[in-house]
């Protein structure tokens, strides 16, 4: 992979050997068939088995990586974000860190399994999310603070990556409807961030009052009653290039949160489907938050590609740090494979097929195995050696299995 290969003697903090290993890992994610054990790998490796745990506790900093892979491919242009989602990984034991009951998506219920929290860099003119860094979350008996929330456990990732490595200049951060609380707002701000999500349908907004303020003592009037969205009278429509879409946006005032917001309400006439988006900032327009706020669902196509084909719920380990290494490493290697392919291309709108990579980066590994066995002088008629080798090449051995 020509991306890594450019970007990773530029990080003086790792040495040699585990740069060496990392180039080896991420061409073995991005081509290996079957689950990413540390035995699989090692079937395709000259590494062994424990070698690749070894290196795999360590760790490695993923987001240093990861964002200089972006920056040499991606433009520095204003249409960028931070984007947060949470993601469910099947897992079972009773040793394995971070085991808890966390929610499944998928199956719409609480499953048993671990929670990773990924935070990615946002492309929203091109529609492509880049992940920078995951965080595992703790189960509830081993949280950092006996009083921490749920909500502090998923800001404290945000605020390390944005702090440490001087990504301000996202100035915007899409989050989940969970996320919408007055904690999360709170440190969003402190971040010099402005926060992007979604408000629950019943949630208790109220209208600023615009009109005359009455004579005399007392406090000046500032609300105009509860909203009801199936009166927009106060609200502000917007007019969009789809016509199974109406936009209506306000200023509001969230009761609970304590806070003032752009709120843009989302109609889907086709579907008779209803949404509610928010924003800190009160200066933007109602089309730049629907399309940041549409832009994230990337994020899911990042976790989908990191289950389905570079094996971020095939580790077998049990360890906090080696767990942290193997979903991060499985994230990076999507990220590293799809800044490749727009590099290649020239073009970030060019899809990227996973499979076809994968398939290819196969072919071409198992091509270039043959040929060093010719070029070294080995005979590969059906009764040599070499040929039997070849034909047991990456197969589960009865000492292996």
């Amino acid at each position: 992979m020509r991306l890594l290969q450019s970007i990773l003697p530029r990080d003086h903090h790792t040495k040699k050997p585990q740069r060496k290993f990392l180039t080896h890992l991420f061409g073995l994610l991005l081509m290996l068939p079957g689950h990413m054990t540390f035995r699989n790998l090692s079937r395709y490796s000259p590494y062994h088995e424990k070698t690749c745990a070894r290196w795999s506790a360590r760790g490695f900093d993923c987001v240093a990586l990861n964002k200089a892979a972006i920056t040499a491919v991606v433009p520095p242009e204003p249409a960028q974000a931070l984007v947060m989602d949470a993601s469910f990984v099947p897992k079972s034991g009773k040793a394995t860190y971070g085991l808890d009951r966390f929610w499944n998506g998928r199956h719409r219920r609480t499953e048993k399994g671990v929670e990773i929290s990924a935070l990615a860099w946002l492309d929203i003119t091109d529609n492509c999310a880049y992940c920078l860094s995951a965080a595992q979350t703790p189960p509830a008996d081993k949280a950092p603070d006996a009083e921490a929330t749920r909500i502090a456990v998923s800001l404290a990732p945000l605020a390390r990556v944005v702090s440490a490595y001087h990504l301000r200049h996202l100035r915007n951060v899409s989050t989940e409807g969970y996320d919408s609380t007055q904690t999360f707002f709170r440190g969003v701000r402190a971040l010099g961030l402005e926060q992007i999500g979604t408000l629950r349908l019943d949630a208790h907004l109220r209208a600023r009052y615009q009109g005359l303020q009455r004579s005399g003592p007392g406090r000046p009037k500032t609300s105009d009653g509860k909203v009801y969205w199936h009166n927009l009278a106060q609200f502000e429509k917007v007019e969009t290039e789809d016509e199974h879409r109406v936009l209506s946006q306000q200023v509001l005032n969230h009761v609970q949160c304590q806070r003032t917001l752009r709120v843009v309400l989302v109609v889907a006439t086709k579907h008779h489907r209803k949404a509610v988006l928010l924003r800190t900032d009160l200066n933007v327009e109602a089309l730049t938050v629907y399309r940041y706020y549409k832009a994230r669902f990337h994020i899911e196509l990042l976790c989908r590609d990191a289950k389905q084909f570079t094996g971020l719920t095939d580790c077998q380990a049990r360890s906090q740090a080696t767990l942290h290494f193997h979903c991060n490493a499985s994230l990076s290697a999507v990220t590293l494979a799809k800044l490749d392919a727009r590099q290649q291309s020239g073009d970030a709108a060019t899809a990227v097929s996973m499979a076809r990579r994968m398939r290819r980066a196969f072919h071409q590994h198992l091509i270039e195995r043959i040929s060093r066995h010719v070029a070294e002088g080995h005979s590969l008629e059906k009764s040599s050696p070499a040929y039997e080798e070849l034909c047991n090449y990456g197969t589960i051995t009865e000492m292996a299995a």
